[in-house]
């Protein structure tokens, strides 16, 4: 498949793994764009050897991890679903994110 298929046909099926030290504004960028992805309903993953694409629906999955020790910091964001479920309500906790301020 050369790249100019991909582009046209990404990935469907597979993973996509990408790892790297990015400053605060690239990772604002990265979160509006799944952000924007989210309220589309397709997010479309890509570096120089694979390009995937996403349509999240229905009800998803979500899970956040925040973890400080020793002046090491980490956050981890997961998102999970299937494609073509029923939707079914859930009366797990809400969780509530708010930017940090100067107070």
């Amino acid at each position: 498949m050369d790249k100019t298929d991909k582009l046209e046909h990404p990935a469907r099926e597979g993973k996509f793994s990408f790892e790297s030290v990015q400053d605060v504004q690239t990772l604002v960028d990265y979160l509006k764009a799944l952000t924007d992805g989210f309220e589309k309903g397709q997010m479309r993953f890509s570096r120089n050897d694979l390009d995937m694409v996403l349509s999240p629906m229905g009800l998803i999955g979500f899970a956040v991890e925040a973890k400080a020790k020793d002046g090491r910091m980490k956050l981890a964001l997961k998102f999970a679903w299937r494609e073509a479920v029923e939707e079914s309500g859930s009366d797990a906790d809400q969780l509530v994110i708010t930017p940090g301020g100067g107070e």
